[in-house]
């Protein structure tokens, strides 16, 4: 595949057509391109990401589907669970037409996925149905779990008497899908609240569950409510009665991808209220989506000193409307007199970093691709990369290429492109409708421009030549990442916390 671009192969979108988890076949996820497409690339390609940009997963198979020249019919390994990723990625060279021309690069929605995060990624206890009979506690939680209950530990799951005190599992008698059945051994009919530890189970991308518990308050403390952000740094946690705490570790906030913060240190500003500081934070406070504490992260002040009750709440800083936990591209526009391009995302853009050039392309309607010359500044949401201004005002789209930029918790983009609206580049530009980018293209000024930036032009073709392959930078980014664990989001819970 090696004829060039047709700018007007463009993904229109992608939607999971069949899931069975329970089966030996793959699940199937159509892509549509606006053209006809006469053959398929290498079915990697084709991917899935998840809200977390490291979970991703790509497909085994691509044909052309039959009846529909439009339509490539991938195929993922049987019991991945497509319809929990956010978004499809199609890379340069997938598809070609009959021309030989092949796709413009660009990630979408992927329709029938999960559509965004409300709340944190982590997986959340949902309910908790007893047997008393055989001893057994089935747990729900609000998405599907890795096959065999993804290493779920019954010592992590248990049940609270009215009286505060805490019966924890002894083994896993099945997991299913969204359940699992642990067994205990007595006092099933005892328990009035059932919780999950942190970590019990992994989501069927690696995302492990944050702390939480369900059912009726003990007589024992119980999380009554987390404040908004104090300051940049600190949150509220207030009991339902008056108690004591020693371990700010055991008290932990989310952010929305499901990253595992332990605090730092504490005050007590009134007897029921433990005020948790996490340093960590200081930029990115109020994208913090769920705070919980852990079982002992608090003890009652009576004289009793029975520990709290697992519980969680969320804060309200979440990333509800975006697709990934990464800044997600939403509009560009081009400064024709100067050539410059802003790039606009939907969150804030870490000014602390370098970016590199070779991340943002234009894309002309001959399909030829230009090299940024230099990435001038990142101002809040948008990044302004310089052009040459000839080749600027030729280009319809621009793409950027994984990882490109980062937000301030570290998290990348995903690969991505947007067709260019004219404007000033000193101030947002709204959103454009997305086209797309690619690789391996031939750098043409036009015909027209002036012979002094021709010369520019000729120096911008001698740095295409060197380009970085924008397949190979989204495939190194997602290799491995095919039913990523996530376990390093919670390898900063040191052995004082609860298991």
């Amino acid at each position: 595949m090696n004829g060039g671009i047709d700018t007007g192969m463009t993904v229109e979108s992608v939607q999971v057509v069949s899931q069975d988890l329970d089966d030996n076949a793959p699940e199937q996820v159509e892509y549509r391109f606006a053209k006809s497409v006469s053959d398929v690339g290498d079915p990697g390609s084709f991917q899935l990401s998840g809200f977390a940009t490291n979970a991703s997963v790509t497909a085994q198979s691509a044909q052309i589907k039959s009846g529909d020249t439009n339509t490539v019919l991938t195929e993922y390994a049987p019991g991945t669970d497509v319809e929990a990723f956010t978004v499809a990625i199609t890379d340069s060279q997938a598809v070609e037409n009959e021309s030989g021309r092949t796709n413009l690069p660009n990630t979408v929605e992927l329709q029938g996925g999960e559509g965004g995060v409300s709340g944190t990624d982590a997986p959340r206890l949902e309910s908790a149905r007893s047997n008393d009979t055989l001893d057994q506690v089935t747990y729900t939680f609000d998405r599907n779990l890795k096959e065999d209950g993804g290493g779920a530990d019954a010592s992590k799951f248990g049940l609270y008497t009215r009286d505060g005190r805490a019966i924890d599992g002894q083994s896993i008698v099945t997991s299913n899908d969204d359940t699992v059945t642990v067994q205990f051994d007595s006092q099933v009919g005892d328990g009035v609240r059932q919780f999950a530890k942190a970590d019990a189970v992994s989501d069927t991308r690696g995302v492990k569950n944050a702390p939480t518990s369900t059912g009726e308050d003990t007589t024992g403390p119980n999380l009554a409510s987390i404040s908004g952000l104090v300051g940049k740094t600190q949150f509220d946690y207030k009991f339902d009665e008056p108690v004591t705490a020693e371990d700010a570790k055991k008290f932990t906030v989310y952010t929305a991808d499901g990253k595992a913060i332990q605090g730092d240190s504490m005050v007590q500003p009134s007897p029921d209220t433990i005020r948790v500081a996490y340093p960590e934070i200081q930029n990115y406070g109020d994208q913090i989506s769920l705070a919980a504490v852990d079982e002992g992260a608090a003890e009652s002040s009576d004289g009793s000193a029975t520990p709290n009750a697992v519980g969680d709440q969320s804060v309200g800083g979440d990333r509800s409307g975006s697709l990934t936990s990464g800044p997600d591209l939403t509009g560009s526009s081009v400064d024709s007199e100067t050539g410059q391009v802003r790039l606009d995302f939907d969150e804030k853009i870490d000014d602390s970093k370098e970016y590199d050039k070779a991340g943002f392309q234009l894309v002309t309607s001959a399909g030829d691709r230009i090299e940024a010359r230099d990435v001038v500044e990142v101002d809040e949401n948008s990044v302004v990369v310089s052009f040459n201004r000839a080749s600027a005002e030729a280009s319809d789209s621009v793409t950027i290429k994984s990882n490109a930029v980062q937000d301030e918790q570290g998290n990348g983009n995903l690969l991505s492109n947007r067709g260019l609206g004219g404007g000033d580049t000193t101030a947002p530009a709204p959103d454009q409708p997305g086209q797309s980018d690619q690789d391996g293209l031939e750098e043409q000024a036009p015909a027209t421009q002036q012979s002094d930036e021709q010369d520019d032009l000729n120096r911008d073709n001698d740095q295409n030549d060197q380009d970085n392959n924008l397949d190979d930078n989204q495939n190194d980014s997602n290799q491995d990442n095919d039913r990523t664990d996530q376990n390093n989001q919670h390898n900063d819970r040191d052995n004082d916390g609860p298991n």
